[in-house]
């Protein structure tokens, strides 16, 4: 027993027919894993990840990169200057900061009261929060997948032969 670190290959096991990312597979009988070749539906773009996966608008991730230009910065001044609402910016830098991309702290105000400064995080920090939020997210995508399964597997049993007919247009049998 061991670990495939072949990155991004896929696999499907001999035994089972469960199919896995190798970075994802763990302690498995590699003699059982044969590779698939497999593809993409869409190649996803990096934009298009943040958003579905993370939901982080085009906003967002343009107010994220303004902020890594300037180190760091207030929502009152990233609307000033994006031209945006204050309070579009700061729901924003709020979900920012959620996801770990972005820290965010208090700075006295000198005539008293304080404003929240924001400063992005570490790149290489970044790249493993994403890392591991999309292995959650393909976790829960890869659930949702099975449940297909198996309500395809009551539906087929359920149904009669004139049924299952019909139903052998939509799914393989």
């Amino acid at each position: 027993m061991g670990t495939i670190d072949t990155e991004g290959e896929v696999y499907k096991c001999q035994h089972c027919g469960n199919v896995s990312v190798a970075n994802l597979v763990a302690d498995t009988d590699e003699e059982k894993l044969t590779s698939t070749d497999a593809q993409s539906a869409n190649s996803p773009e990096l934009a298009d990840v943040l958003r579905d996966v993370f939901g982080i608008s085009e906003t967002g991730l343009n107010i994220c990169v303004q902020l890594m230009e300037e180190g760091e910065s207030t929502a009152g001044d990233l609307a000033k200057h994006l031209d945006m609402d204050r309070s579009t910016v700061s729901r924003q830098l709020n979900h920012l900061t959620d996801l770990g991309l972005l820290e965010k702290r208090q700075r006295l105000l000198s005539d008293g009261g304080y404003v929240h400064v924001f400063t992005p995080v570490d790149v290489e920090e970044v790249r493993q929060r994403l890392t591991v939020g999309l292995h959650a997210w393909m976790d829960d995508a890869l659930e949702l997948v099975e449940d297909i399964n198996r309500e395809k597997v009551k539906a087929l049993a359920r149904a009669d032969q004139s049924e299952r007919e019909k139903t052998d247009i939509y799914w393989d049998t």
